[in-house]
């Protein structure tokens, strides 16, 4: 009924629900961002503190997530061109 998975085929679902959870996240981060900043009245001189707090913690967020997407999508990419090279030779 089921078939036996190799290494490296669990290793790329591994992989893809990892950049999949961090790719919602980031996604999430930014319409809550967005959210907050058109539908949420704000004072006329400048932004609230407690939302100027809030936004710093999502941007260090949503960094996070960027940089833990490009650092994995890189590396099994990097694999993936290695791989290439050597089945060619």
């Amino acid at each position: 009924m089921f078939k036996e998975l190799t290494t490296e085929e669990i290793e790329v679902r591994i992989w893809a629900a990892i950049v999949l959870t961090l790719a919602g996240i980031l996604l999430i981060s930014v319409i809550c961002i967005l959210g907050a900043v058109i539908f949420i009245e704000q004072p006329m001189d400048g932004i609230a503190p407690i939302d100027e707090a809030f936004l710093a913690i999502m941007k260090d967020i949503m960094l996070l997530c960027i940089g833990a997407i490009g650092g994995i999508v890189g590396r099994k990419g990097a694999y993936s061109a290695i791989n290439a090279m050597k089945e060619k030779e």
